[in-house]
């Protein structure tokens, strides 16, 4: 019985060169692209992190602020602020 499936082509070695280099070019380009989303939600999150340490050290002033002074009505206001920002709602879902 013979071998099943298709029977090899024969390439003459300068047409299987130029596949050769057509699929590293093809290659390249996708490490490249792979790598170019990959900085781009690197860079997404980092500044995701950096709002976040701006928000916590506001909170934290607000805190400190209340523990020496109590509810004041400007801290009443900026809790208020605060609440009603849309980056803290569509945080808190």
């Amino acid at each position: 019985m013979g071998k099943r499936g298709r029977k090899p082509m024969k390439i003459d070695s300068d047409t299987q060169l130029e596949k050769s280099r057509e699929s590293a070019r093809q290659c390249r380009r996708r490490k490249k692209l792979r790598y170019e989303y990959l900085e781009e939600l690197v860079a997404d999150r980092e500044k995701a992190i950096a709002k976040l340490h701006e928000e916590l050290q506001r909170l934290r002033s607000i805190c400190q602020h209340i523990d020496q002074q109590g509810v004041t009505s400007d801290i009443h206001q900026e809790l208020k602020q605060w609440m009603e920002d849309p980056e803290v709602i569509n945080q808190a879902q």
